[in-house]
């Protein structure tokens, strides 16, 4: 929602009328964010956000990166990835594998 507002700017800074903010409901402190053609001010976080989850925000709002739709894959336990790592460790490189399927096509 953009709603113009006329403001007052003094020594102190810029004043906003209080009663444009009481839609956010009860706000102890705003953000300031300053782009190119405008400033934005907005609610504070009420607890602080790690800088990965504020960059994926980020990322979200700005349509680079999406929720997936299903569920992640459950993580292997140390021990079930080590004894995975074993047995798939066995055998010929992947490479050499790969080298001779495309010397068996020429």
């Amino acid at each position: 929602m953009t709603t113009p507002i006329d403001v007052k700017v003094t020594a102190e800074g810029v004043l906003v009328p209080r009663p444009l903010l009481a839609a956010w409901g009860d706000v102890e402190e705003v953000e300031v964010e300053q782009r190119a053609d405008a400033i934005i001010i907005k609610p504070k976080d009420a607890y602080p956000v790690s800088q990965r989850d504020r960059i994926v925000r980020e990322m979200k709002a700005a349509g680079l990166v999406e929720t997936l739709p299903w569920a992640q894959p459950p993580t292997a336990p140390p021990e079930e990835r080590a004894r995975l790592a074993e047995r798939l460790s066995s055998g010929k490189p992947l490479s050499q594998v790969i080298v001779e399927e495309r010397e068996e096509r020429a």
